[in-house]
């Protein structure tokens, strides 16, 4: 249902993006900047919902919740990396939307290597039990 509606909202942004750019070319990026964040919007409200499920599930098995929220910054910095990289290119931006695709890169090995920490320090006490 959810794909429905973007994909809604999407044909609607076309529609508008074709139709007021011919009258000033302008209004089709302040258009397309306001599709990306409204789909943005629906998609957070609805993984908040799975977020919460998983946040439950590590509670009841006591498992400690810093693996997982180091993991979702891990995905939500690739995320908006490649939406801000993806929207500089559309903009005739692209040499900066390359710098921040790699500034997204470093970041996230800057995380991965607390992951990798953890994963080495739970293997390490499996080991030595």
């Amino acid at each position: 249902m959810l794909l429905m509606k973007i994909i809604f909202i999407a044909v609607i942004t076309l529609i508008l993006g074709i139709t007021i750019s011919k009258f000033n070319s302008e209004f089709k990026v302040y258009i397309t900047v306001i599709f990306g964040i409204v789909v943005l919007f629906m998609l957070f409200s609805e993984l908040k919902i799975y977020l919460e499920e998983i946040l439950n599930l590590f509670a009841k098995y006591d498992i400690k919740t810093e693996y997982f929220s180091t993991i979702l910054k891990i995905v939500g910095i690739a995320y908006i990396c490649d939406f801000i990289s993806l929207l500089c290119k559309d903009l005739d931006y692209e040499s900066v939307g390359k710098k921040v695709e790699i500034a997204g890169k470093l970041i996230i090995l800057i995380y991965s290597v607390d992951v990798i920490k953890i994963f080495l320090d739970q293997i390490l006490l499996l080991v030595n039990g």
